[in-house]
């Protein structure tokens, strides 16, 4: 092989270097899933402590009739969600997770939606309404703790019944 083949031989392989580490550099630079988990689990657990604390006694309001307080109650909780979703959408997600993570932060979304909408009814004194919004939270905690059961999330495991 003449001289001129070799430099052509060996630029060629140079190339092929280089393109192989600009597609894999992307990829080694990608958070894992322990690595997800470890930034994510904070945001939830503080939501979790801010949600405990907004709605603790709730559901005794809820039963005494004293439906305007607990709906306010709600909707304050539907915003502390909303505030840790934003934080949790903003988080860095593993290539490989993207698909299931944005389904489950859709849940979250929509779980906001309905502590809204159930404060609203209760604000309004319709608690068969509530009820109703209550019913299909419920609905979207298992849904989203199904969708990231793989993650083995402590803190971002949602279980809405102890204040319904």
């Amino acid at each position: 092989m003449g001289s001129s083949a070799r430099k052509s031989s060996l630029s060629v392989l140079g190339l092929a270097t280089a393109v192989a580490l600009l597609v894999a550099a992307p990829l080694a630079l990608a958070v894992d899933r322990t690595e997800y988990k470890a930034q994510v689990e904070p945001i939830c657990k503080q939501n979790a402590e801010t949600s405990a604390s907004i709605l603790k006694g709730v559901k005794g309001q809820v039963q005494q009739g004293k439906l305007v307080p607990a709906g306010g109650r709600f909707v304050r909780a539907s915003g502390a969600l909303g505030k840790a979703v934003t934080q949790i959408a903003a988080v860095e997600q593993p290539p490989e997770d993207t698909a299931k993570l944005d389904k489950w932060i859709g849940y979250l979304k929509e779980e906001k939606s309905f502590l809204q909408k159930i404060g609203q009814a209760l604000k309004a004194e319709n608690k068969g309404k509530a009820s109703q919004y209550a019913v299909k939270l419920n609905q979207s905690n298992r849904r989203a703790n199904n969708t990231v059961i793989s993650f083995g999330f402590n803190h971002c495991r949602i279980d809405s019944s102890k204040f319904l």
